[in-house]
């Protein structure tokens, strides 16, 4: 059932683009982990399990083989992910001179999920040619030491946040709803906090209670939940790309879940269900295919 709210902002997203994007990453736009399966912090809701469904390059030169043959075999980009180190980010450093040459020979467009980068970090992702930073922006302490269990604040996430903005072309904000162990918590301060950088894409992600993780048997939010805060996103953003994002529950509650975000008024979803697709047909939007992920800028779209 959807709400007055989400009657207008579903209005707001068709005014400006009658166009539903449908997102299919793989296998032109594959994700990297340069740490492998290893993570440092192993986080409650992953637990590291997510990192084994990426392509393992954990050293430079597996990485530069590994995207040179990618855009060989005709891949449009790639993101560059990977476990966090013990200060919450990604530790690319070692690989920078890498990511370089991989941009300058291949011309791969450059995703990097970063975490909480340095200042200088976020200067070199910048200059070494990255297009694009995926930022998970978390709007609260509790949730912070709760998820990741490390000593980082709130205001950590801004600064991180607003370093990347200067460095790189697109900084796309990240907002899990439910990651407080389920709760609805800090995602209004992350909003909040999104707006510092005025952003041209948001993406909003849902808790998954993953298997073999601390949050197994968490119930997560409602459709309903995810679909007010998603609401609120467009409301807030009107002018921004909303996407829903690969990371929600894909079980019975699954299409609730994508219903409730097209008619919040989202413009992307990554791997949308056929029941969702044919939804947006019949609401007027023309489905659109991308062969990236969700939070790849408007520039990208034609490929």
């Amino acid at each position: 059932m959807t709400t007055n709210i989400q009657h207008r902002t579903f209005l707001i997203k068709f005014r400006r683009d009658s166009t539903f994007w449908a997102c299919y990453p793989h296998p032109k736009f594959p994700t990297i982990s340069i740490t492998g399966d290893k993570c440092a912090l192993n986080c409650k809701h992953c637990g590291r399990h997510y990192l084994q469904n990426m392509l393992a390059c954990q050293t430079p030169d597996i990485l530069r083989k590994t995207c040179l043959e990618l855009a060989s075999n005709g891949v449009h980009g790639v993101l560059l992910s990977g476990g966090y180190n013990e200060d919450g980010y990604v530790p690319f450093a070692p690989f920078l001179d890498t990511i370089e040459q991989v941009k300058n020979d291949t011309g791969l467009f450059l995703s990097a999920h970063t975490g909480l980068v340095p200042n200088w970090i976020a200067r070199e992702l910048g200059r070494v040619g990255v297009d694009l930073a995926d930022f998970d922006l978390i709007g609260d302490d509790e949730t912070i030491k709760l998820v990741l269990g490390i000593d980082r604040k709130v205001e950590d996430y801004r600064t991180a946040m607003k370093a990347l903005k200067r460095s790189l072309p697109h900084v796309v904000p990240h907002i899990c709803i439910g990651l407080h162990a389920g709760e609805i918590k800090g995602e209004r301060v992350a909003l909040e906090l999104a707006a510092d950088i005025t952003p041209q894409a948001l993406v909003m992600l849902v808790l998954v209670p993953t298997p073999r993780t601390e949050f197994e048997h968490i119930t997560g939010p409602s459709p309903a939940e995810v679909g007010e805060l998603i609401a609120e996103a467009r409301l807030k953003f009107p002018e921004a790309t909303l996407a829903l994002g690969c990371m929600r529950p894909r079980d019975a509650r699954r299409v609730e879940f994508e219903l409730q975000a097209l008619h919040a008024g989202v413009d992307r979803m990554e791997l949308p269900s056929e029941q969702t697709t044919e939804a947006a047909r019949k609401l007027g939007l023309q489905v659109q295919r991308i062969e990236a992920c969700c939070s790849v800028s408007s520039s990208f779209t034609g490929v």
